[in-house]
């Protein structure tokens, strides 16, 4: 058996959260089914985090399971708004055969579905190998100095090489409200997950102003390593603009990586 690791976006989702209500709230529920298996609807791997007023959600929760490559099986991804009272209204699914994905060579890949009916939007899956060592935990601290934006940030990573201008995001923080000096609560990253393990493969830092709407600004990107961070320490720090003005700062307030 192998490890493999699971992540999923969607875009132009259909919005179900009814009128006057906004945008839907998607979540996604997920479940392994394997031929043969006694549990027929599958078992549950669990749900991702829920993106409010989004309907092309980009979520950073990831799903590590076992299969045996040979054997037939399939993921079952469920879309789902989040509503205050009860389980949600569906927004559609998908199902993805895990070897069709993974490919002849078996080392990873992306597909999209509809998720439903015309004009019920796309579902993409990645699926790729989990590596087998861990090369441990990041820990970034970051903190904001008084500004006007109510500020939140991402850390994404690339799967297509290098040069490649494809991120996704593996961590996303808290907001932090405007003419606040604070610390961010420390974020913790798999660097397997964030790098393959590769200290010194690019990584991106994208700050965004918050929107209650979805939507929101895009204020700066700022491209580095792992191993640059580390190296920096505390202190390093990058001005935020906005409409072409500086806005905000956030700083660097701890680097640091814990083995398993």
């Amino acid at each position: 058996e192998d490890k493999l690791q699971l992540t999923l976006n969607a875009t132009a989702l259909q919005n179900v959260a009814g009128a006057f209500k906004g945008k839907s709230d998607p979540y996604a529920e997920v479940k392994l089914i394997v031929a043969g298996s006694d549990q027929e609807q599958g078992k549950l791997l669990g749900r991702t985090e829920v993106i409010k007023n989004s309907l092309s959600p980009e979520w950073t929760t990831s799903f590590i399971f076992d299969h045996s490559f040979g054997k037939e099986a399939c993921i079952k991804v469920s879309v789902v708004d989040k509503v205050r009272k009860g389980g949600g209204i569906p927004m559609g699914s998908a199902v993805f055969k895990i070897e069709d994905i993974l490919g002849k060579q078996g080392q990873g890949g992306i597909e999209a579905k509809q998720v439903g009916g015309n004009e019920s939007g796309t579902l993409s899956a990645r699926i790729q190998k989990v590596i087998p060592k861990s090369a441990g935990k990041l820990i970034l601290r970051w903190q904001k100095f008084d500004g006007i934006s109510d500020p939140f940030f991402e850390v994404r990573r690339t799967y297509d090489g290098e040069d490649s201008e494809s991120w996704t995001p593996v961590y996303r923080s808290d907001r932090v409200k405007s003419n606040w000096s604070h610390q961010w609560n420390p974020a913790t990253i798999d660097i397997n997950a964030l790098c393959d393990g590769n200290l010194n493969r690019k990584i991106r830092l994208a700050v965004f102003d918050y929107d209650m709407k979805g939507k929101h600004v895009l204020l700066d990107t700022f491209d580095t390593t792992v191993d640059e961070l580390i190296k920096s320490g505390k202190g390093k720090s990058y001005v935020l603009e906005k409409d072409s003005k500086p806005c905000d700062t956030i700083s660097l307030d701890g680097c640091e990586i814990v083995k398993p």
